[in-house]
């Protein structure tokens, strides 16, 4: 159980640094290490086990109440895509430079738990 979580948390860790606007300047980009800090936050205490290595991608916008919309997931995993949503959709986050009503894509890869 805590294996999971650690795989998890080092996971997003490593896929939240490329995350980029869909348009716009690369100035114009949150702090990466803003939102990794809220997304591990969102996605700390996660009992999900995978038995081979998953991948998402998220694509989500902030509404004026500084919440997650979630837009869509792109994943070979229902089990992750059901849970990513359940689990990001309207959480208020706190990341400086995130403008509301634009689009963001964030990659999550999960590892397999063993």
């Amino acid at each position: 159980m805590k294996t999971i979580k650690v795989l998890l948390v080092l996971a997003i860790l490593l896929c939240t640094k490329n995350i980029f606007a869909s348009s716009g300047e690369m100035n114009d980009l949150p702090k990466t290490e803003t939102i990794t800090v809220e997304i591990q936050k969102i996605l700390r205490d996660s009992n999900l086990e995978f038995n081979e290595e998953v991948s998402a991608n998220v694509y989500f916008t902030i509404n004026n109440k500084n919440e997650i919309v979630v837009l869509s997931v792109d994943s070979d995993s229902d089990e992750l895509e059901q849970f990513l949503k359940y689990k990001l959709n309207y959480c208020k986050i706190q990341a400086e430079g995130m403008s509301p009503g634009r689009k963001y894509l964030i990659p999550i890869k999960l590892v397999a738990s063993r």
